[in-house]
């Protein structure tokens, strides 16, 4: 049986692996409500694996983070359960059969999102499986963070993920973070993972429906340039931070989209193409500071600390800012 993203990565962290059922049962207490987890199977034994490609290293959910899990099975298994009153979990089915009754209700669909105190039967054959697990409360910030007020509600998904173009495209997004996070990227950007969990969990925000999809499609009111002046202020402060659209929307005090419209009409630049010239400035800097022999470190070092995971795309954006490539001024800058 092979793990399609954790094999062979030293920053993968097995939760548990074996062939005792029962254990996978007691692995599942941990992360559900544990007066509901029952665990089915034709056999009593079969080997399983489940590892954490990211997140914090602790049984359950953490309610302010996000947490991501690859689950291979090479058995058919059976799991009844009741999802904790804090937590969201998206299961996307990379190989093998899924089948989910959510709330006694049949879900037609290989992935779904289940929400706090959800009840759920799933039934897997041999599968390999995703899972993105997300606090409650980090759910309720996001959503703060979009509209500049608390959600008048818990916040809960339509179980179902219809592979529409958005949710298709959200999918290869969480591969591609899986992949990303199994490969110690991660590990060495702190920054770049930050962003990266802000993408996937405002992306599913964006994709998936939910009860609170009319608050995000209300259409902002056209906000002051003072927003843009605080919105930038935000950036030049927290550059070296991982900073969100949302965030610098709850710091200009205006809706994400009232942001985007206001810096498109006085900027020409979205919000995040702003923080990224802000942060290619400090890159710059630092690059001048490497030549001039007043610090040490590499162009790789530079990018990864100002957020710039993919090396091409930096040095793109470098040389259409600075008319060079960024090796170029680590070198020859006099």
């Amino acid at each position: 049986m092979r793990k399609r993203f954790s094999e062979g990565s030293a920053i993968a962290s097995t939760v548990v692996t074996g062939d005792d059922f029962d254990e996978l049962e007691d692995t599942f207490q941990a992360f559900l409500a544990p007066d509901t987890v029952k665990l089915h199977t034709p056999a009593p034994t079969g080997f399983f694996d489940i590892s954490q490609l990211s997140g914090l290293r602790i049984p359950g959910i953490d309610p302010n983070g996000l947490s991501v899990y690859e689950m291979t099975l090479d058995s058919d298994v059976v799991l009844h359960g009741e999802e904790t009153p804090d937590a969201y979990t998206v299961v996307v089915t990379v190989t093998g059969s899924s089948q989910f009754l959510i709330n006694d209700q049949d879900v037609p669909s290989r992935h779904v999102v289940t929400g706090p105190e959800t009840r759920f039967r799933t039934g897997f054959e041999h599968p390999d499986i995703l899972m993105l697990r997300v606090g409650k409360q980090l759910v309720a910030d996001a959503m703060r963070e979009r509209r500049g007020e608390a959600p008048t509600s818990t916040l809960r998904f339509d179980p179902a993920i219809v592979e529409t173009s958005g949710m298709g495209q959200w999918i290869t997004l969480l591969h591609t973070f899986s992949e990303t996070a199994a490969s110690g990227l991660f590990d060495r950007s702190p920054l770049a993972a930050a962003h990266f969990e802000k993408l996937l969990l405002h992306g599913l925000l964006d994709t998936q429906p939910h009860s609170l999809s009319g608050e995000l499609a209300a259409e902002p009111s056209r906000p002051k340039s003072t927003a843009v002046r605080r919105a930038m202020t935000y950036c030049e402060e927290h550059a070296a931070e991982p900073v969100s659209i949302g965030e610098l929307a709850m710091a200009a005090r205006v809706s994400v989209r009232a942001l985007q419209l206001a810096f498109r009409t006085e900027l020409g630049l979205t919000p995040m193409e702003y923080l990224r010239r802000v942060r290619l400035d400090h890159v710059h800097q630092d690059l001048v500071a490497i030549a001039q022999g007043r610090a040490a470190g590499s162009v790789t070092d530079v990018a990864l600390r100002w957020g710039f995971t993919h090396l091409g795309r930096f040095s793109g954006f470098y040389r259409e800012t600075y008319g060079k490539l960024p090796s170029q001024t680590a070198r020859l800058t006099a």
